[in-house]
Formats: structure tokens, C-alpha cells, sequence
């Protein structure tokens, strides 16, 4: 029964690809979609942003989802949103040219839809440290029963396919050319449209909080608590009493799929200058912190662009590289240092970077490894989506 169940969605999807191959595109029919189809955040809606402040006269655009709630909170913004399998939601994906996703088609719309006609605009999620896509994981396929090869025969919309791909440097076009399997000239090099965040105009009173966000990388399963803290000598009252004193604003964001301890959780109810950001997006908020403190987590590539100090603690730095031999590069090269090992440490670097001049080294160096992982952006406050725009809109 399940496999009659199962060739009845097979068949029923696959005319809906038939469709979306020869129902004509509306060149001006641009859909997005992100992770899963379960959020609105990332570089798909920022993206979805700049074109609908900026191009709405020109462009339609149509953010495709599976959940109501992320419906509901697009249509508040004044935008237009549908379910991936609603009327409209199906109609406005079978007549796109583009769709711009940013984990793969089949995972973020309903691939069906999307004809070989639509151009699928890949702008995954951030500069990998490990390998991702096809580096990460084999092509072998395994041999297939007649039924495994029938389910492939009518699924094809289930393939991975980019038609372009972005990137953030040559270096990084490079890398994410060889991932995703495609040509070099099918990555474009026009940065990611989250991080225009970092050109937009932030207004910091005198005297105000030196505010700081830790964001470590994912450990452990979904829900794991993290023993980032009191191992690594996090005594609450200690740190939070030299926050105080100097007028520092610490913000603790785990991994999604991670929490902190129990502990540190209930002290920081009663904390005035710790606290725990659990937001669906960290880009609406980001360009508003002074420091980052991180140890592997790929968003330091981005936050280089604020031209802000950033704090490395890769308090199990020898257990990560022995657990972790799948980067593209090696950690020391692509890092800042000094390092720390201890919140000790980091709070005493913590302090060093607001009340000291940032030695000359650490700017040249830094200088160093945002050019290298980042062109330098056009003019404007939204230099990467504003370059993204023109090339699609001329395609």
C-alpha cells in the first residue's frame, strides 16, 4: 500500500514537471525560498528585501514556504508569500524564470514546479571552513532495485541543479565552484546579500555598552546541551562582576540545534549585562555588536566586513582538528590571533579591545584575511544584492 501510495505522489508530481516545462515564464516572476521552507531568513530574504524595496515596480516577487507561520509574518511585511503546494503557491512557481534558494530546490520549493526553462539562483548560507556539497559527500551511487530505478525515472526534480551559484571572492569562487559540481563562470563573484547589514549606517550613543556576541559552532545532537562554560572556567558572578565594571554587554547565541546549560540559563534571568539571543535571524541583528566571539562557526568571514574586532576561543582546538580533517583550509591560516582558551582569557581580551588602541599587527593582519575572502564592495548601502540584481535582471 505504501508503494502504491508513493507511485500515486510520483505520478502526480511529475506532472506537475511536465508542466513547469511547457507552461510559458513571466520574466518578471521572481520566487525565493530558505531552509527547508520552514524559515524566512538568510541570504534568500535579504535578497527578497532589497528587491521588493527597490525593484517591486519591475519584479514580482513571491516567497514560497511550508509553514504558515513564515507566511503570516512576509504578508505582515507587505509582502506576498504562499504555501509551496497552495494554487497560487503552484502557479507562481511553474511560471518563474528564477528561483533563489539557499539549501537546494527540492528542500526549499516544491521542485516539481520548477521547469529547466526557470534559473535556479543558488545562495547557499555562508564561506564553508569544512567541506560542504560534493566534497563532503560521495557521488558513488549504489545499485538500485527496479523500483528504486523507477522512483528515480520519475523524480527528476529531485537532482541538485544551480544554474548559478554566488561567491564572495575569487577564492571562494573557486571553492564553491568545485562543491557544487559547476563551471567556474557559473559562480558569481558579488558577495553575499545578508551581509549589506554591514553598510548600513548604525547609531551608537557616547558612553554606551561595549556589546559583544558569542557564537560558537554546532556540537554534539539536535538539543545537546553545550559544556562551553563551566569547563572552560565560566564563573558567572566572576565574569559578569568585570562586565560591569567595564561597561561590557556580553550575548551568549548558541547554534540553533544546541542550548546552554540549565545554570547559565537561570542566572542570566537576573543578569543586567549577560544575556541569551535565540532569534530566528542573527543578521537582523549583528551589525549592532562591537566584538565577535567565536571558535569555528563560518560567520566570522562575514563579520570581518564590520571591520570589528573578533575573538577567537577554540577552547578544543586540538580535539577539532583531529575530529574535523575535512577543511578547506587550516584553521591557524584563516584566524586571528591571540587565541583564547578560557573565559578568563576572554574577558581579559574582551576588556584589552575597549579600553586599549588595537595593535597595528592585528589590523594589518586583519586587513589581510578580509581581502582575501571578500572583493571590495561597490558604493551604497546594499553593495552585494544591488550587483546580484544587475546580473540576473540582465539574464
Amino acid at each position: 500500500m505504501n508503494k502504491i501510495k508513493l507511485i500515486i505522489t510520483l505520478l502526480i508530481n511529475f506532472l506537475f514537471y511536465v508542466l513547469g516545462n511547457i507552461i510559458p515564464k513571466s520574466k518578471t516572476t521572481w520566487v525565493f525560498g530558505a531552509w527547508y521552507g520552514q524559515k524566512y531568513n538568510d541570504n534568500p530574504k535579504a535578497f527578497f528585501k532589497y528587491v521588493n524595496e527597490h525593484h517591486k515596480q519591475n519584479i514580482k516577487t513571491v516567497w514560497i514556504t511550508k509553514s504558515n507561520d513564515v507566511i503570516n509574518e512576509v504578508q505582515e511585511a507587505g509582502c506576498i508569500a504562499y504555501h509551496e503546494k497552495s494554487l497560487l503557491g503552484i502557479w507562481h512557481q511553474l511560471r518563474a524564470t528564477k528561483v533563489i534558494i539557499c539549501q537546494s530546490l527540492h528542500d526549499d520549493v516544491f521542485s516539481p514546479c520548477i521547469g529547466g526553462k526557470t534559473k535556479v539562483i543558488q545562495l547557499w548560507h555562508g564561506i564553508p571552513l569544512k567541506k560542504i556539497m560534493f566534497d563532503a559527500f560521495s557521488e558513488k551511487t549504489e545499485q538500485k532495485n527496479i523500483f528504486g530505478r523507477l522512483v528515480d525515472s520519475l523524480s527528476p526534480y529531485n537532482e541538485h541543479r544551480n544554474d548559478i551559484v554566488i561567491s564572495t571572492s575569487t577564492l571562494t569562487q573557486t571553492t564553491l565552484a568545485q562543491a557544487f559540481r559547476v563551471e567556474k563562470e557559473q559562480v558569481l563573484t558579488c558577495g553575499f546579500p545578508r551581509n549589506d547589514v554591514f553598510f548600513e549606517k548604525v547609531n551608537k550613543a557616547e558612553n554606551s555598552l561595549f556589546k559583544c556576541i558569542y557564537m560558537p559552532t554546532f556540537r554534539g545532537g539536535i538539543a545537546s546541551e553545550c559544556d562551553l562554560f563551566e569547563r572552560y572556567d565560566f564563573d558567572f558572578k566572576t565574569i559578569e562582576n568585570q562586565l560591569i565594571k567595564h561597561n561590557i554587554e556580553l550575548t551568549l547565541r548558541m547554534h540553533p540545534v544546541n542550548k546552554p546549560p540549565v545554570q547559565v540559563v537561570e542566572a542570566i534571568k537576573n543578569s543586567s549585562v549577560i544575556k541569551l539571543d535565540a532569534g530566528d535571524d542573527i543578521y537582523d541583528s549583528i551589525n549592532q555588536y562591537d566584538c565577535l566571539i567565536t571558535d569555528y562557526s563560518s560567520i566570522y568571514f562575514d563579520f570581518l566586513l564590520s571591520n570589528k574586532p573578533i575573538v577567537f576561543a577554540p577552547f578544543d582546538l586540538d580535539e577539532y582538528k583531529a575530529r574535523e580533517r575535512s577543511l578547506y583550509f587550516e584553521f591557524e591560516d584563516v584566524t586571528l590571533k591571540p587565541y583564547c582558551y578560557s573565559w578568563n582569557e576572554i574577558v581579559e581580551r574582551l576588556i584589552s579591545l575597549k579600553e586599549a588602541s588595537i595593535d597595528d599587527e592585528y589590523k594589518k593582519e586583519y586587513s589581510a584575511l578580509r581581502d582575501k575572502f571578500h572583493e571590495k564592495p561597490n558604493d551604497g548601502t546594499s553593495p552585494f544584492s544591488a550587483k546580484l540584481f544587475g546580473y540576473l535582471n540582465s539574464q
